[in-house]
């Protein structure tokens, strides 16, 4: 019943029926909210991680500054085991950036753990257009979900064998790469002769960092994660570093979703990566969407600092956008991983092209 239950909120939702969460829409879970932080010994650098995931609290006003999110912090779980899904944000992101996402697919009966990249977030760009950038985001994912099988208060609810990823930007390619993804840069010049000089892959000062990046390509050793049985890639960056050779060994079943703002200047980029995959993959364009109306709304500091980045849509486009991408994230997830009442199949890996 639960199951049903959601996918006829799903359906409801794709048709305009339903244009925010209800209470009686799906399992309609209070939402819990924890924050958990890790060193990573290796590479020196803190994981700091978001944990939104079904309680019986009622949530309230938290405020994490600059940021103020609605949840029950440290409330206690709704009993049983639920699907996870890990949220890696976009270069001009962070942990908070899309809250409200997380929060309705915990209310939807999902665990969402979204940590900050460290080496690529709004509060440091430093490896920006390196392989360092996407090494670092796809060890972060995998190092997330070793942190959830081991805490002893997450643990019990996050069922590790039903998880899925959800990458923004750069984090759709770091998804990707936990996918089985092995990027050689071979789709780069195709690309590059096809755009404006000035386009941000292909101006002078990238076409140099892009050299050295792709100097360290093909990837021969996957950055693969088989606990990843289902991957969305919001908005995806950096496409030019694949090619339908790269994802010869990619395995989960995929939702590529593109902002129509963004399919205007590069028409042709999210058809050609979606006709890549060994398998067929879903598409969805959100008409008058670019990475930045895929966020929550920026606090009033953020919007007065990054303007392009926040305010490119107005309050109520985004609401609509996030609204279709809710509905559509839900329904993928749902068919993929399934709740307690319908479990997922994950399918083998892709065979190897000769």
């Amino acid at each position: 019943m639960r199951f049903l239950s959601s996918l006829l909120c799903v359906l409801a939702l794709a048709a305009g029926i339903v244009l925010s969460p209800v209470p009686g829409c799906a399992a309609g879970y209070q939402v819990g909210f924890r924050t958990i932080g890790q060193w990573q010994v290796e590479n020196a650098l803190r994981l700091d991680v978001n944990i939104w995931y079904p309680s019986i609290r009622a949530p309230r006003e938290l405020d994490y500054p600059p940021w103020t999110i609605e949840a029950a912090r440290g409330g206690k779980p709704v009993e049983g085991r639920f699907p996870v899904i890990v949220l890696s944000h976009a270069s001009p992101g962070a942990r908070f950036s899309y809250h409200q996402t997380a929060a309705w697919l915990a209310m939807h009966g999902f665990v969402v753990a979204a940590p900050t990249h460290a080496v690529d977030s709004m509060y440091n760009m430093d490896a920006l257009f390196t392989w360092r950038q996407f090494r670092t985001r796809a060890t972060d994912i995998s190092t997330t979900l070793n942190i959830l099988q081991k805490s002893p208060d997450l643990a019990p609810m996050a069922d590790m064998s039903r998880v899925g990823v959800i990458g923004y930007g750069a984090g759709g390619l770091a998804a990707l790469l936990t996918g089985g993804a092995l990027p050689d840069c071979g789709s780069r010049d195709m690309y590059c002769a096809n755009v404006e000089r000035q386009d941000m892959y292909c101006n002078p000062w990238a076409a140099e960092k892009l050299d050295t990046l792709c100097a360290q390509l093909p990837l021969r050793k996957s950055l693969a994660d088989t606990r990843v049985k289902a991957v969305a890639a919001v908005s995806p960056a950096f496409s030019l570093l694949l090619s339908q050779k790269s994802l010869r060994q990619y395995f989960p079943p995929t939702l590529l979703i593109a902002g129509g703002a963004e399919v205007e200047d590069r028409p042709d980029t999210i058809r050609m990566l979606a006709s890549w995959f060994p398998r067929s993959v879903e598409v969805l364009q959100i008409d008058d969407a670019d990475t930045g109306a895929f966020m929550s709304p920026c606090p009033p500091v953020l919007l007065e600092d990054l303007p392009e980045l926040c305010g490119s849509v107005t309050p109520d486009e985004r609401a609509q956008i996030l609204d279709t991408l809710h509905a559509a994230l839900l329904a993928f997830f749902l068919r993929h991983l399934g709740d307690e009442a319908n479990p997922s199949v994950s399918l083998p890996p892709a065979p190897e092209a000769p």
